[in-house]
């Protein structure tokens, strides 16, 4: 690690921030409120900042449903929201959460929400188009049947290392990460810029992902701070 404070603010070139779904709908007056989801904003700006100040990509996934979406409740016969149906696609049948009509194509709710600091991001990955299969992760859907940019993204640009914060921990920011492992990038997250749809999960999620390989840090972790931040 270089840590001498002149060398190291410009030596980011192989890290990537991925700012997961912060959108309107996730937000506490959002149609799918995280729970304090608005506190994570001045630790995720810090990063943005940070990382695109000292030569890092900062990258940003929004989930963009089409109306007609499988996960939605109400798109499904008798559906209630938060239970689990089985659904199938492509020959394959799989349990699907489902969930409120959130972050519909082109709406206000699927919109970056206010105080993002999103005139910093250099590339903005879709996810969830597909009507007929949910999308957690920034990086392919949830059964794999499509994959995203995202990794083309990173490995043309040789990154090496990402940090993963946003929307929510227990779905789409443990998916992410997740598959940043598995694509064989270095995975770090940081837990101050991240909410759970159930916060009393929040513990569990993180020890989960640190058991597969994913670095749960802090922004007051000093080591962290050093090597991203200063």
């Amino acid at each position: 690690m270089i840590t001498t404070l002149g060398v190291h603010s410009n030596m980011l070139g192989k890290t990537a921030l991925i700012v997961v779904d912060v959108q309107n709908d996730f937000m506490e007056t959002g149609s799918l409120p995280v729970p304090s989801a608005s506190e994570i904003l001045p630790v995720v700006n810090q990063l943005i900042n940070g990382i695109k100040d000292r030569g890092g990509l900062v990258v940003a996934t929004k989930d963009w449903h089409p109306p007609n979406h499988i996960s939605f409740a109400s798109n499904t016969p008798n559906g209630k929201v938060f239970e689990t149906k089985t659904m199938e696609y492509e020959g394959e049948t799989f349990a699907q959460q489902l969930w409120p009509d959130h972050c519909v194509q082109n709406s206000k709710g699927a919109e970056f929400t206010d105080g993002l600091e999103t005139t910093k991001f250099d590339i903005t990955v879709l996810k969830g188009s597909n009507q007929n299969v949910d999308s957690y992760s920034g990086f392919a859907d949830n059964k794999y049947f499509e994959i995203t940019e995202l990794a083309k993204h990173l490995f043309t640009r040789q990154i090496e290392t990402v940090i993963v914060v946003g929307l929510a921990a227990d779905y789409c920011v443990k998916e992410t990460a997740l598959d940043a492992r598995k694509f064989g990038f270095r995975t770090i997250l940081v837990k101050e810029g991240t909410r759970g749809v159930v916060p009393d999960n929040f513990d569990s999620c993180m020890d989960d992902l640190r058991s597969k390989g994913v670095q749960v840090t802090s922004i007051q972790d000093q080591e962290f701070t050093t090597e991203f931040l200063f």
